[in-house]
């Protein structure tokens, strides 16, 4: 059987308690059971979850995918896991009780001689000012300290608010400033030279991007968000799209 590499992003999963049918979870769960348990390692480049406020909230709210992860991780598939904009708070209990492995933004991961920037991307629309210094004041390890010493009810209200703000201010900005920002991605390649390849989530907006570079082409990949079907990477050995399939439920 060829290994596989699959490499995913924006599941944005909503917690079990009152949506244990929600058509994004289920095909996950498919795409977990079905598609991802054949390969070799599974990355997820960020927001598995729709909303994270603390581990000793959320582990329990999305137990189904916990159960599920930890089984695949237990079997020998490795799964790796970068901070999305949405859940940047898992903690050392998320990590053990899935057996999933963390990864620092950005990794390098060399596969079949190809050697790929994996981001999950929010840091490259620097264009959006407000955003940046946002994610800047939540990343401050003292203003998470704070955060966690919040009751439980707090904590809850506070991402749901922030959530649907977020929301709110996306609605309303324009689509290029909520995008990557080229020399921001020009930047990234120039800090690692050696790689010819960055995959991306974030935007929602699948795509490829190819470019020249100091001579070189250099190639974007902007994995999309779950709705409920969604585009991955594949790589066997070449880097590739696929979909999964929306009735295969």
């Amino acid at each position: 059987m060829l290994e596989q590499v699959i490499i995913t992003a924006d599941v944005h999963l909503v917690p079990d308690i009152d949506n244990k049918n929600h058509p994004i979870n289920q095909n996950f769960y498919h795409f977990l059971t079905a598609t991802a348990s054949q390969a070799k390692e599974l990355y997820i480049i960020g927001d598995l979850f729709e909303i994270w406020v603390g581990d000793d909230i959320n582990i329990a709210e999305y137990q189904t995918v916990i159960n599920l992860l930890k089984q695949l991780t237990d079997k020998g598939l490795k799964i790796y896991l970068m901070y999305g904009n949405r859940d940047f708070l898992m903690g050392k209990k998320f990590w053990k009780a899935t057996g999933i492995v963390k990864l620092n933004e950005p990794t390098i991961i060399k596969k079949n001689g190809i050697s790929i920037i994996l981001v999950h991307g929010d840091h490259l629309c620097t264009d959006d000012k407000p955003y940046q210094k946002m994610r800047r004041l939540f990343r401050n390890k003292m203003i998470q300290w704070f955060f966690f010493k919040l009751p439980k009810t707090k904590r809850i209200a506070i991402g749901e608010k922030m959530r649907q703000q977020s929301q709110q201010k996306s609605s309303k900005k324009p689509n290029n400033i909520m995008d990557v920002n080229q020399q921001a991605v020009i930047k990234l390649f120039n800090q690692h030279p050696s790689c010819n390849h960055l995959i991306h989530g974030h935007t929602h907006q699948p795509a490829k991007y190819e470019f020249i570079l100091d001579n070189k082409s250099k190639h974007r990949w902007v994995l999309g968000d779950w709705r409920p079907e969604a585009k991955y990477i594949v790589i066997t050995p070449q880097i590739q799209f696929k979909n999964t399939e929306k009735d295969a439920l």
